[in-house]
């Protein structure tokens, strides 16, 4: 007898229980350890019915690694949607970036710090959509003068560069006591906003 189909609600949340034990295997254990059986486990289907909502194990991560950025993406147009200020929203994108790292480190490691999860090739353009907003608005900034004449791309990838470091940094040295790094992530933004400021004093 052939199962009930699922309305888009039960859909999206079998869909959103996969994800999440797959998010925890994977941090615990390592990209090695994910299978369909383990992940169909843990949320308590059998393997075959596992394959109703993901075909394959990568198709799990790949859906989980475009899910992740999309929340980053949106919290990056929420931004800009609400702050005028081109200067302001540029430092609040990039703070956006470091709490979404230290709100759920586990998910930023697999994102970012997995060298077996980071050669994944995910094939849909909007992975890159928060970075794209990104460098709009560095340009936005650019335009009006508040930034040093460097190429846009160059002054997007260092001013990323201070946030994510500080991120990766606290996430996987443990002998280093970070103590607040949500409070040094936000201080190496405005430092780094700072040395590329055209004037000193424009920018934070």
């Amino acid at each position: 007898m052939p199962r009930p189909a699922l309305n888009d609600d039960q859909l999206a949340e079998a869909r959103a229980r996969i994800l999440a034990a797959a998010g925890r295997i994977i941090s615990a254990e390592g990209y090695g350890a994910l299978s369909m059986r383990r992940v169909a486990t843990a949320v308590g289907l059998t393997a075959g019915a596992l394959y109703r909502y993901f075909p394959t194990k990568q198709d799990v991560l790949r859906t989980y690694c475009i899910e992740a950025l999309d929340q980053l993406a949106d919290e990056c147009n929420r931004i800009l949607r609400e702050t005028g200020d081109a200067s302001l929203a540029l430092e609040r994108i990039l703070i956006a970036y470091g709490d979404f790292a230290l709100d759920d480190p586990d998910r930023f490691r697999i994102l970012f710090l997995d060298p077996q999860v980071t050669r994944l090739e995910l094939d849909d353009p909007s992975v890159l959509n928060g970075y794209d907003l990104l460098l709009e608005t560095v340009e936005r900034v650019q335009s009006g003068g508040l930034l040093r004449p460097l190429p846009t791309a160059d002054i997007a990838r260092i001013l990323l560069a201070s946030v994510h470091g500080v991120c990766a940094l606290s996430v996987t040295v443990r002998e280093i006591d970070f103590k607040d790094a949500r409070t040094l992530a936000v201080e190496s933004v405005r430092n780094a906003l700072r040395g590329l400021s055209s004037t000193p004093g424009d920018l934070t």
